[in-house]
């Protein structure tokens, strides 16, 4: 198992790299998601795209 430490230390700090390299924790994302409503879309352990929630 790999195990990755992560300097990010804010939400802000976060890219579209940091992404794809695998550098966001679990938790970085879901604070995205309940601020701003971005859905992470992954596929065989890698991120594949950002989608905006639709809320009706």
């Amino acid at each position: 198992m790999i195990i990755k430490t992560n300097s990010l230390k804010d939400i802000n700090e976060i890219t579209l790299t940091n992404l794809k390299n695998g550098e966001v924790t679990l938790e970085q994302l879901n604070e995205i998601y309940n601020k701003m409503g971005f859905v992470f879309v992954a596929s065989k352990g890698r991120f594949t795209k950002i989608k905006k929630e639709i809320k009706h």
